[in-house]
């Protein structure tokens, strides 16, 4: 099993609507808030746990490939399989007993807000830290009576740095890179759903920014390389072709 390169993805995570992704009511003692948002613990900001949007990821897919079962308990657990051309598992992991085609392809890591963003959240109107909250009625059927729910929100047009790394490597006779449009895939089955909780009431609708990709070969590593930075140039998904952007990074790998 040979490493071949990773490539980098930096890009944006706009909020169209506000987002609820939960934190420990606990932990994250809020006045008045029945359900908070997760926050980074050092500086108190709201952020996007790479593990949220990975998993949303790997559900939509998992449906989109027909890959969820019914187990005899009435549930439907997370696809886990050892077939190297399964590309759940390839791209986002399997457990390591099934684990035939290497390590996990794909890593996201945490997204945080921008800096314009921080300074639209110092400067919003609001009772919450950086954030807004949703008042929430759940009606009774027999008496009508409302029960208010107070949920916390990062507000609309908040806009929070995505980074991914996609491992490629020589493992059998399957490109890795050919299973990257899985990962474009899956972005655009979220941008048509929505990231976070109480999606059904209008919650959680994004869009994605992506930057040209990096690509960093394993020569590149072994003789030390500079830090990979973008031109600053973002582009929706709609306007991107996987074609395109295989396109350059076989070019950086010399036409494989």
């Amino acid at each position: 099993m040979n490493f071949i390169c990773n490539i980098l993805v930096y890009g944006k995570i706009e909020c169209l609507t506000g987002l609820h992704i939960g934190g420990n009511k606990e932990k994250v003692q809020i006045g008045g808030v029945d359900s908070p948002v997760i926050r980074d613990p050092a500086s108190s900001l709201p952020y996007i746990p790479g593990s949220s949007l990975k998993g949303k990821m790997r559900m939509h897919l998992e449906f989109a490939e027909g890959k969820v079962l019914p187990d005899n308990k009435g549930g439907a657990p997370p696809h886990n399989c050892d077939k190297p051309d399964c590309p759940v598992c390839r791209v986002f992991g399997s457990s390591a007993d099934n684990r035939s085609c290497g390590p996990t392809r794909l890593t996201i890591r945490d997204a945080y807000p921008d800096r314009e963003t921080i300074t639209m959240w110092e400067q919003t109107d609001s009772e919450l830290l950086y954030t807004e909250m949703k008042a929430e009625n759940f009606i009774d059927r027999i008496t009508s009576a409302a029960m208010p729910r107070f949920l916390e929100r990062v507000v609309k047009g908040s806009v929070f740095d995505l980074e991914m790394v996609y491992g490629c490597y020589d493992v059998d006779k399957l490109n890795d890179i050919d299973f990257f449009e899985k990962v474009f895939m899956s972005l655009k089955l979220v941008e048509h759903s929505a990231l976070g909780g109480n999606i059904s009431r209008g919650y959680g609708q994004i869009r994605f920014l992506l930057a040209d990709p990096i690509v960093f070969t394993r020569d590149e590593y072994q003789k030390g390389i500079p830090e990979g930075s973008t031109n600053g140039k973002y582009s929706a998904l709609s306007d991107i072709s996987f074609e395109n952007f295989k396109s350059k990074v076989t070019e950086k790998l010399g036409g494989q």
